[in-house]
């Protein structure tokens, strides 16, 4: 299996938006890229409810998502599989 990068492989993913649903949660890319992985790979956020699914910000300029009323969080590169930069 081959595998390809679209635009600069150094640059980091940048969220845009983000949707949680019943069984999904999908983030938009500032590349067009869009991601969706299944809910249930975060218990903490396949256990919330509407209101503390929709209470997300974006964090570090969209390297990160925050659930403030779950105290958690997620960065796009670990959803995109990438080791993490500083």
């Amino acid at each position: 299996m081959s595998s390809s990068t679209i635009g600069r492989p150094n640059s980091r993913p940048i969220a845009t938006a983000v949707e949680v649903g019943r069984d999904r949660l999908r983030v938009a890319l500032s590349d067009d890229r869009e991601l969706t992985v299944p809910i249930e790979w975060f218990d903490w956020l396949a256990s919330a409810s509407d209101e503390e699914w929709s209470d997300w910000t974006l964090i570090e300029g969209g390297a990160g998502i925050w659930w403030d009323r779950l105290d958690e969080s997620l960065s796009v590169a670990g959803l995109l599989g990438l080791r993490e930069t500083s």
